[in-house]
């Protein structure tokens, strides 16, 4: 697709075009990172396939971290992230851990640590990322030392969908409002799992804001995550059971293709003049990553076994108009996207200029539609995106219109959605 220049260059981080590159385990005392060894734990994960046994050693896990000339040490020992405290436990303590790497950078007024802990398969790393955010959102009690209480919040993740969390700390000193906040990021992928902690002196009025600002220093980090997700299908069994056996889960299985007649591209003008239009392709840069207030809703960086994919759209003079549709591996991988950027939807409403709308539109399938309008001038833009099975299209304009015109900018999204749709019913297992 071609790439354009949005009519406000510079105001709309939101929309970018080209693509950003983008758990009931818990005991007392520590154990080394070989620990496994003597557990008795197998070196595969819950597919039979061997698994990686270390993190390398060039693993970025310091990348984003202090300026821009810091050059931030990572090491394979040292506390990390041990001492993280939910609802009175310490879940990173007592692991039996195959690796581990951590990095700090902490002094004065700000505090940055990550921890990559490497554990003996994707479903102990799953579990132990289910029992952080557990522990923080089922807590009856706040966690205290002496007058001070630690408030946590779990919200969706940024980087994907659950069990990935991202949780919210606050205090409250002898019952006052206390300084500051940390952000920690919970993001599993294969047998690893990475924790970060960013602590910030912001003040309420900044929080969201701090919040999303803790997200673009872990790109590096979070992107090179992905070579855990590869070790569990990277590698195929030398040797057939000789005798059949019951399988542990269910196997992976390629995305469903897309239909070659698959209408995304129904509606649009005809390229020419001042219009241009690119023909539906798998391959095009599509709508790019779209943030609200820091957080990731679209595409999502990664899901298991991958994507299809296919992109279409039409651009002119203070016009844009583009279509995605984004075939998962299962159903249940789309639903984890739309509940990200449901949460996001609700949690989001306004970041520097950025006015964030949540509008309600029914497609007869799971939709959410947002607008973003902007407290310093004209320009609009719907973003709709609808789950049909394993499949989600967006359907997204852009205008030169203001809040008082989302409305009826988001009733001809919704037209053509309603256009789309039918034809995604191929990608449920018993039809619309």
């Amino acid at each position: 697709m071609t790439r354009r220049l949005h009519p406000r260059t510079g105001a709309v981080p939101a929309l970018a075009w080209a693509l950003a590159g983008a758990l009931a385990l818990s005991s007392c005392g520590d154990r080394s990172p070989d620990a496994s060894a003597s557990s008795g734990g197998s070196a595969a994960d819950s597919s039979g396939q061997p698994a990686r046994t270390e993190i390398p050693d060039d693993f970025p896990l310091a990348s984003g971290m202090g300026g821009p000339g810091d050059r931030i040490a990572t090491s394979r020992s040292g506390t990390g992230l041990r001492d993280l405290t939910l609802c009175h436990s310490t879940p990173l303590r007592g692991l039996g851990l195959r690796d581990r790497m951590v990095a700090d950078n902490s002094g004065g007024e700000s505090a940055d640590t990550r921890e990559l802990v490497l554990l003996g398969s994707a479903d102990e790393a799953g579990r132990l990322a289910t029992t952080i955010s557990d522990l923080a959102s089922a807590c009856e009690t706040p966690d205290r030392a002496g007058d001070t209480e630690t408030l946590t919040e779990v919200r969706a993740s940024p980087f994907g969908p659950a069990p990935a969390s991202t949780l919210v700390q606050t205090w409250t000193i002898g019952g006052e409002p206390g300084d500051g906040a940390t952000v920690v990021h919970v993001l599993p992928a294969g047998a690893a799992l990475l924790v970060t902690s960013t602590y910030g002196q912001w003040t309420a009025d900044e929080l969201e804001e701090g919040v999303a600002s803790t997200v673009a220093p872990l790109r590096e980090a979070t992107a090179a995550l992905r070579m855990f997700d590869d070790d569990t299908t990277a590698q195929q069994p030398t040797q057939q059971p000789t005798e059949p056996t019951e399988p542990t889960q269910e196997p992976t299985q390629e995305p469903s293709a897309v239909p070659e007649d698959f209408p995304l591209d129904v509606g649009l003008p005809a390229d020419g003049g001042d219009t241009t239009v690119s023909a539906p392709s798998p391959d095009g840069d599509g709508m790019g990553e779209v943030e609200m207030c820091g957080r990731v809703v679209w595409p999502q960086p990664a899901t298991p076994g991958g994507v299809r994919r296919l992109v279409t759209g039409a651009s002119g003079p203070e016009y844009f108009e583009g279509r995605e549709l984004v075939v998962h591996e299962d159903a249940q991988l789309a639903v984890g996207a739309m509940d990200v950027l449901r949460a996001a939807a609700s949690d989001c409403r306004t970041v520097r200029n950025q006015v964030w709308t949540v509008l309600d539109r029914d497609t007869g399938h799971d939709t959410v539609t947002v607008g973003l309008t902007y407290s310093d001038g004209l320009g609009s833009s719907v973003f709709q995106v609808t789950r049909v099975g394993s499949a989600r299209v967006m359907v997204t304009t852009y205008g030169e219109g203001s809040l008082a015109s989302l409305g009826s900018q988001a009733d001809e999204v919704t037209e053509t959605t309603g256009r789309i749709v039918p034809a995604m019913c191929v990608f449920t297992k018993t039809g619309c």
